[in-house]
């Protein structure tokens, strides 16, 4: 007796609350959250392939592309209660996979509200979630974390929703 995996052919719908959750891969292809999967869309052949997310995702919260088009980050919320962290997971574009998935351990937060990377794909910022609203900072190919700074104090401003970067890069 042999067990046969359903696959999905087709899948329709966009997963709504994900920060940036339609990405243009190129001039001919989309990536955007469905359910479980992210679906990358050929527009011109009307094809889709899919990345299935982590098994025990809580749901995605947010989304990003490298500026080089060859990896996609995608952060997974956590379920504190439970002890598990929000996730980042980083996958390679050409290959379809996981390459890294990074996670902070010091902090109460369950989600990342926003991913960015930088200008030459190496860094990656990523915004936590409340109570503790910390702003990260990594190498990620070598799961190096530079940094973090708590970016919002809640009597003089409100929480910071979207990060990104400039012009120029960390040298």
């Amino acid at each position: 007796m042999s067990i046969v995996l359903a696959q999905p052919r087709y899948i329709f719908g966009v997963r709504s609350g994900v920060a940036a959750n339609v990405l243009y891969h190129d001039e001919h292809t989309i990536l955007y959250p469905s359910g479980s999967y992210i679906v990358v869309y050929n527009i011109d052949q009307k094809t889709q392939k899919f990345i299935q997310c982590s098994e025990k995702s809580h749901g995605m919260t947010a989304m990003a592309i490298s500026t080089n088009k060859r990896f996609l980050a995608v952060a997974e919320r956590g379920n504190l209660e439970k002890g598990e962290k929000a996730l980042i997971i980083i996958y390679d574009l050409s290959l379809m996979r996981k390459r890294k998935i990074l996670s902070l351990a010091d902090f109460r937060f369950d989600e990342f509200v926003s991913l960015a990377f930088s200008p030459d794909s190496r860094f990656l910022a990523a915004q936590g979630g409340q109570p503790d609203w910390t702003l990260a900072c990594w190498i990620w190919e070598k799961s190096k974390l530079l940094s973090t700074v708590k970016t919002t104090n809640p009597h003089t401003n409100g929480p910071i929703h979207q990060v990104g970067w400039r012009n120029s890069c960390i040298r």
